[in-house]
């Protein structure tokens, strides 16, 4: 007799013999083995790469597009991907994932891409983790999750209230700038030409010695920019206007002023003292002569 039994995925086939009257039975196991039921070769749902092309990882930048690329070898079994960013945390997107998600198709007209890209604005302190998700979509519809890329950190805002404080007028040429700040600034230029030509230094103080313009009534407009660790500008101006030194004159109880004489009256002064003196020199012979 011969029997095949089918547990499951496997196939046993058993030889039995029986013998006449005595139903003495041999039973001889000639072998067995195993065939794996499936439609051909295994479906791999792996890309042969998922990266980002404008971040990397954990490293904060201060590029607002996220931009996310994937490359897949043609296979017929994929039909598209679902994918979606996301704010926080990874997710998985499949069959019981509520939240949105977009479609693409793997293959346009018929021709297989190769390779996809998506990207994604956004503007943010830096603080918020930003990942971008991936699932493929199989001939049936059903998604197969991939993975995730991430955390990245996206800062766009500049450093927050720029400022410093310069005299409104001055005496000197050279100057103190105050009250120099701005938050999260790590590093500071300063001109008096313009925001587009200054030197950068680390912002180590709060002031500054400066030059400025020493012409009479001269006006000088200060420059000054503001950058944070990841390249981030802010900036503030103000100005400031050279004036002629002015003498402070101090009133002391019961003494009175000297007045002062110009050029001009120090000139008619000093003739009117020589004339004098000629004066009293001619006239000393005439008195001699009169006696």
């Amino acid at each position: 007799m011969l029997a095949v039994l089918k547990p499951g995925r496997q196939f046993i086939l058993i030889l039995a013999k029986e013998s006449g009257r005595t139903m003495k039975k041999t039973v001889s196991i000639l072998f067995v083995f195993c065939v794996m039921a499936t439609n051909g070769n295994a479906v791999s749902w792996d890309l042969d790469s998922f990266y980002s092309t404008s971040h990397t990882a954990n490293i904060k930048s201060n590029t607002s597009k996220l931009e996310v690329k994937w490359e897949a070898t043609e296979n017929d079994n994929w039909f598209g991907y679902w994918y979606a960013f996301s704010e926080g945390s990874a997710i998985t997107i499949n069959d019981d994932y509520e939240g949105d998600y977009d479609e693409i198709s793997a293959r346009t007209m018929g021709i297989w891409e190769n390779s996809w890209t998506k990207s994604t604005q956004i503007n943010d302190s830096g603080t918020t983790s930003y990942y971008f998700n991936l699932s493929v979509v199989d001939s049936e519809g059903d998604p197969h999750p991939v993975t995730s890329i991430g955390p990245f950190f996206i800062d766009t805002e500049p450093p927050g209230s720029p400022r410093f404080v310069v005299p409104e007028t001055t005496t000197s040429a050279n100057i103190i700038i105050t009250d120099i700040g701005a938050t999260d600034a790590v590093q500071f230029c300063i001109s008096n030409s313009g925001f587009d030509v200054c030197t950068w230094e680390n912002l180590t103080g709060s002031q500054r010695l400066w030059s400025v313009n020493n012409e009479l009534n001269a006006q000088t407009t200060i420059y000054m920019q503001f950058k944070d660790d990841v390249g981030n500008i802010s900036t503030a101006s103000a100005t400031t206007t050279y004036t002629e030194t002015t003498e402070t004159t101090v009133n002391i109880p019961g003494v009175r002023a000297i007045p002062t004489l110009t050029h001009w009256g120090c000139l008619i002064f000093s003739v009117i003292l020589i004339l004098s003196a000629l004066l009293c020199y001619w006239r000393r012979p005439l008195k001699g002569l009169s006696r």
